[in-house]
């Protein structure tokens, strides 16, 4: 008896067929086609993008730099540092600005921005008036400059009085000890007793105390120079200058991507429109 196997056969799935392929030459007969309404969907973006960027008022900008400077905002302020937070604040503040260019002044296009790792502030204005705006801050520059600057002589004044009450003191020790040697060398040339050797080492003594107080002043009369050296005020490193042309809006750019747009619209109108006409919609009515 024999097994008879029956072989079934084998099927394969069925590959798709794409039947809509892209048809190169196609594409370029629809465009050609349609030149005309391509052609006038991007003249008219580029009319309307240059109508848009024309009628828009241009904006200026005035740019200044200024150095803020080192020195104690406080008074009795142990730290000669003014931040640029700060004076972004000062600069900033409705008062500040309304002393400098009086009330009503619209100050939205103002923008500070600090250099980093300096003192240095970047001040700008956008106006639709380069020469207003160049006045404007300049008033607000110098009214900044004699606010805070009233400060930076304060703590100036502050440091050279403690440098001079530092050199006093340093001028008496200098007399003690002087006075001190003369003692100890009247002393020397005495008659040697228990008496003349007590004297001697008292007044040993009382010079290290003094030599030592002399040493700590030596060294904070130098703190404080260097202090009162190192303390720089406001300087108006860039004037405000009024540039010659606006930075806003771009016209070109403006117009150029506007026609980029308008070319972008007109072919995929094109292709729309020729889709529709290959394809046309069939009304069905339910008899």
């Amino acid at each position: 008896m024999s097994n008879n196997t029956v072989k079934t056969p084998v099927s394969y799935p069925a590959t798709d067929v794409y039947e809509d392929e892209i048809d190169l030459r196609g594409l370029i007969l629809v465009i050609w086609s349609y030149r005309k309404l391509i052609f006038g969907i991007f003249l008219a973006s580029l009319l309307m993008g240059a109508v848009i960027s024309f009628a828009i008022p241009p904006v200026y900008q005035v740019q200044a730099k200024i150095s803020i400077g080192n020195f104690a905002l406080e008074q009795g302020s142990s730290q000669l540092q003014i931040t640029s937070e700060t004076a972004k604040e000062i600069l900033l503040s409705t008062d500040l600005q309304e002393d400098a260019w009086g009330t009503g002044t619209d100050s939205g296009g103002l923008n500070i921005t600090p250099v980093a790792n300096t003192n240095i502030l970047q001040i700008t204005l956008d106006t639709n008036d380069p020469q207003q705006g160049e006045v404007l801050l300049n008033k607000l520059i110098t009214r900044f400059d004699e606010k805070v600057g009233v400060q930076y002589e304060r703590s100036k004044e502050l440091n050279n009085n403690d440098l001079q009450y530092t050199k006093e003191e340093l001028k008496e020790v200098n007399k003690s000890i002087k006075l001190i040697r003369d003692i100890l060398e009247k002393l020397s040339k005495a008659e040697p007793s228990r008496t003349t050797e007590i004297q001697q080492a008292g007044q040993l003594d009382t010079l290290s105390r003094f030599t030592e107080q002399r040493d700590k002043l030596l060294k904070k009369k130098l703190e404080s120079e260097h202090k009162l050296n190192s303390i720089e005020g406001i300087k108006v490193l860039e004037k405000p200058t009024a540039p010659s042309s606006p930075v806003r809006p771009r016209k070109k750019l403006n117009i150029a991507v506007a026609g980029v747009l308008g070319l972008m619209v007109g072919v995929f109108a094109a292709f729309t429109m020729n889709y529709f006409r290959r394809n046309p919609l069939e009304l069905h009515r339910n008899e």
